[in-house]
């Protein structure tokens, strides 16, 4: 592979639009990273995963929790159910052994603000990171783009940065400031040696300044270093796809216009390079307090053709067995349907994690009864016990999936860890 001189990337980082602000900064390593990878997939406003993944039939004599379920029963791939409605059908029969729903998640609230912090982060307090943000951070914190956001949840705690990636014409350009987005060049290789110069004597300015506190002239001297050596990052480039290829956006109802499936090629263009380790995905529009089935059968499919678009991609890459995707949403919607045929707030949901044939999948726990209300659970038998059991909290599932992801009292955990919550062995 062509690698490119590092100079293209010099303005890279800090860049407007690109990296958010960060706690410090670090040159890129010698090595790409080739580890596990997470990705999470934040559905925001609330899905209704009762006509979805903890499927739910009418009750004789109640209002209906579900139109769908007046002409058709709920189906089953596998071990797990799901709602005949829209795609779901494709998604779950061709995805179920590689999944894991965990039903009854109570999120405690029905605001969006606590619901997003509570899931992403298992507390219902702030100044808790995304575990996207600790993944990041325990397993590539050198790597240049360890951590992408793509929205939502991306509190990091000072443990790492985060980058976005959004505008594909001004990263390549801010990775080849001597082209143009259409390939063109527009500045020769004199030009580049003078900005190169005027760089590094503005660099030596800056160190030489004797009121400069360690932490700024630490960060100077990370940064000048990635810029005076070969990086990975050189060649990130070479990953992203060609505009041609690159992913429209998707006109999914007349509410929603989504870019999903050009953050799943950016992210796993990241992944490819060797340059990142985790992302968080961001689907949007779930929040239908009106029309409800016709929203949400339009972003049910969308979503699933997505999350299919997603591992189809991964497994052409060659990434597929390394990631962990992690599944989720705000918290659930009403199990009955309001005065605009919408569903509103909920505060029980659902979270499903995907693997390539992991040893985990084709299961469910959790459950929850007809008027999707939860029921408590035993951690030790994963079955349901009104006596001795617990009510699945979003707690519960990010204790698992961090001791899953080997996070559990590393010191990216240790600040932040659940000391009396119950243990879930989801994977076991």
């Amino acid at each position: 592979m062509k690698r490119r001189d590092f100079l293209k990337q010099s303005f890279i980082i800090g860049a407007a639009g690109l990296v958010a602000p960060v706690p410090r900064i670090y040159g890129a390593p010698a090595d790409g990273y080739s580890g596990r990878l997470l990705v999470t997939l934040q559905v925001d406003g609330g899905w209704d995963v009762t006509s979805f993944c903890d499927p739910k039939m009418n009750v004789t004599g109640e209002r209906d929790i579900n139109n769908w379920a007046n002409t058709a029963e709920t189906q089953t791939a596998g071990n797990i159910s799901y709602a005949p409605f829209a795609d779901n059908a494709a998604f779950f029969d061709k995805y179920y052994q590689d999944m894991l729903v965990i039903n009854g998640v109570d999120a405690q609230t029905n605001s969006h603000s606590t619901g997003v912090l509570h899931n992403w982060s298992g507390r219902n307090s702030e100044g808790y990171p995304s575990i996207t943000a600790m993944f990041a951070a325990h397993n590539a914190p050198d790597q240049p783009l360890s951590y992408v956001n793509s929205g939502g949840f991306g509190y990091t705690a000072d443990l790492i940065r985060f980058s976005r990636l959004e505008n594909v014409d001004v990263l390549r350009q801010l990775l080849v400031p001597e082209k143009e987005s259409d390939g063109v060049y527009i500045r020769s290789p004199g030009d580049m040696a003078r900005i190169r110069e005027y760089r590094n004597q503005r660099h030596t300015r800056l160190l030489s300044d004797p009121n400069i506190i360690s932490r700024h002239q630490e960060n100077l001297a990370a940064y000048d270093s990635a810029l005076r050596s070969k990086s990975l990052l050189s060649d990130f480039e070479n990953f992203i796809p060609a505009n041609e290829d690159i992913e429209p956006n998707e006109q999914v109802n007349n509410q929603v216009n989504s870019n999903l499936k050009r953050q799943m090629q950016m992210t796993l263009a990241t992944f490819e390079a060797g340059i990142g380790s985790a992302a968080d995905l961001f689907a949007q529009g779930y929040d239908t307090h009106s029309d409800h089935d016709t929203l949400h059968a339009s972003l049910f499919s969308h979503l699933t053709d997505s999350i299919d678009f997603f591992w189809t991609s991964a497994e052409t890459a060659g990434l597929a067995d390394r990631i962990t995707l992690l599944i989720g949403s705000d918290f659930g919607r009403t199990p009955n349907y309001n005065p605009d045929m919408g569903k509103d707030h909920w505060p029980i949901g659902s979270f499903i994690v995907m693997g390539s044939n992991p040893s985990w999948g084709n299961q469910v726990i959790g459950e929850t009864d007809e008027g999707h209300n939860a029921y408590a659970i035993n951690p030790a038998t994963m079955l349901r016990d009104d006596d001795n059991g617990t009510i699945i909290y979003p707690a519960h599932v990010h204790k698992a999936v961090r001791r899953y992801l080997g996070l559990e009292a590393t010191s990216v955990d240790q600040d932040f860890q659940f000391l009396t919550t119950e243990d879930f062995d989801f994977f076991g």
